[in-house]
């Protein structure tokens, strides 16, 4: 047989199949790894819009807070009672209050602007090491104020969430604000800063702050 005839050896063939695997290897690799960063980056940019949007929607309900005039005595008591109500935590707050931030949803639904709302934290139902940011609703307001209403889950696997109150009769914040007590009675914070911390791709802390300003500060007259 000619040298022109001569086919390929069996050595040159498996050396061409090893360069060709190789490459093909070193690119699925480069695209796994693209792919991977594409969902890491995904995931981040979900989890920091969630509480983004948990944050927004939280300042917004708590500019609407409202307070109603304290009942004058020999009146019968009312069917409703407004609040609120701030209690802190080493690394978690709650908040009760009345708020003119509900949306109807129905056009014929028997409800108003007016609701109870609540922020607490709770562990996960899956997973207790983890713990939720969760919101409660109720669309009308009674004697209860701090029960009652669905619950959902507002922001997940959070690591702080705190609230602090201005008191414009001190000049100065504080952590706590219950207008069941006479130093709170019939009045609101001027604005309530709101602070969560969530762990970002690394597991390090990372913190977002907010600040609101209630529209109404004082109470409103019984009605």
């Amino acid at each position: 047989m000619s040298a022109r005839q001569r086919g390929f050896t069996l050595i040159e063939i498996a050396l061409a199949v090893a360069v060709v695997a190789t490459m093909g290897v070193l690119t699925w690799g480069a695209v796994a790894s693209s792919f991977d960063a594409y969902e890491t980056v995904k995931t981040i940019d979900q989890r920091y819009h969630n509480v983004r949007v948990s944050m927004n929607r939280m300042a917004r309900e708590i500019s609407m807070a409202f307070l109603t005039h304290p009942q004058r005595s020999g009146i019968p008591e009312p069917m409703w009672k407004t609040i609120f109500v701030g209690k802190s935590g080493s690394d978690f707050s709650e908040l009760q209050f009345t708020s003119f931030a509900h949306e109807v949803l129905r056009e014929d639904a028997k409800e108003s602007d007016q609701c109870e709302i609540g922020y607490t934290v709770e562990h996960d139902k899956d997973d207790r090491e983890k713990k939720n940011l969760v919101r409660r609703v109720d669309p009308r307001i009674d004697r209860e104020p701090e029960k009652g209403g669905p619950i959902m889950v507002l922001a997940e696997d959070i690591k702080k969430f705190k609230l602090r109150y201005f008191d414009a009769k001190d000049d100065d914040w504080t952590d706590e604000w219950n207008t069941d007590r006479p130093e709170f009675d019939g009045r609101l914070p001027s604005m309530v800063e709101i602070t969560m911390v969530v762990e970002d791709e690394n597991g390090k802390d990372i913190s977002f702050v907010t600040k609101t300003r209630i529209n109404m500060p004082l109470s409103l007259k019984k009605f």
